[in-house]
């Protein structure tokens, strides 16, 4: 018998190999779950600011860093050109003045943290060894919580040092601005953990990152809009000044001004007339249950 010939061809032209590729298995050390953490950590912490990102994943985060920076240096070149001029900003006002640009930052990162494992369906490689679930979100939301840190810190610094450099008197200077200190490194402090644990508890229950990003950008929008509605229409009574309450920049500026700082001529904070412990509380709350809701989302999500 014959054999067709496209199958003879076939036959003929197909090739195989082995490979000893030589696997064998791991007998090296072991660093275990805290090791893992700590690099799920830093990993999240370089994807906040698309550290090893292409550039045009670098635009958002370092564009908005660019534009945070931009008030203090501002500030420091009027205290040079102008010396003794009223300063544009200070260590109270400044994180307060430019918190759009810290709301726009947090839509954007938090998905970027969260949403593409989520999309990408990896989760089940990170639970399935050292890792747990709650390391899994603890790592996620402490990276975004430093990484808005050193967002918030860099032009704090900038206005520390601009004013001791410029003074007639450096060292003497120096002395007076250390006693704001507490205020330049904890006021970055009291804003980044609600607002990491507001974001990421959003971002943490879609894989989409667009909607991740337009809800978070939503809540501060509308939560502020709603607010100053409210106060305008309601302008006696504690109905209005509880309305301060939906925008949760308000009781993150209340809990700087009652720990750290001092009060912001015409900010809703001092229009309220609320005790300062009251935004405390509410602040407290922000970080509790975004971070419960975190914690929450991914024991039960699908791995």
């Amino acid at each position: 018998m014959t054999q067709p010939e496209g199958a003879a061809g076939t036959r003929e032209s197909a090739t195989g190999a082995i490979y000893d590729l030589g696997y064998q298995r791991y007998d090296g050390p072991r660093l275990g779950r805290r090791a893992a953490v700590a690099t799920l950590f830093w990993a999240s912490l370089r994807a906040a600011y698309a550290l090893k990102r292409s550039g045009r994943a670098k635009i958002v985060p370092w564009g908005l860093a660019a534009l945070l920076m931009a008030p203090a240096g501002v500030s420091v070149a009027v205290a040079a050109l102008v010396p003794g001029a009223p300063q544009p900003f200070t260590y109270d006002d400044y994180l307060w003045n430019t918190q759009i640009l810290l709301a726009i930052f947090v839509a954007a990162q938090a998905p970027e943290l969260v949403s593409s494992d989520q999309r990408n369906r990896v989760l089940s490689l990170y639970f399935s060894h050292a890792l747990e679930r709650s390391d899994y979100a603890l790592a996620k939301l402490g990276a975004l919580a430093a990484a808005i840190f050193g967002l918030t810190l860099a032009p704090m610094l900038v206005l520390f040092i601009g004013r001791v450099l410029l003074a007639a008197d450096v060292v003497d200077a120096f002395g007076n601005e250390l006693e704001h200190l507490p205020k330049v490194i904890l006021t970055p402090l009291i804003y980044a953990i609600p607002l990491a644990a507001l974001s990421l508890a959003i971002a943490a229950y879609t894989p989409r990152r667009a909607y991740a990003t337009g809800a978070i950008i939503a809540v501060f929008i509308v939560t502020a809009a709603i607010g100053g509605i409210l106060g305008e229409a309601i302008t006696t009574g504690p109905l209005g000044d509880l309305s301060q309450l939906l925008n949760p920049m308000v009781p993150i500026d209340g809990t700087r001004n009652w720990l750290v700082g001092e009060s912001i001529p015409d900010s809703p904070v001092s229009e309220t007339g609320f005790p300062l412990y009251l935004f405390g509380l509410e602040w407290l709350a922000i970080a509790l249950i975004g971070t419960a809701v975190v914690l929450w989302r991914y024991r039960r999500v699908a791995a």
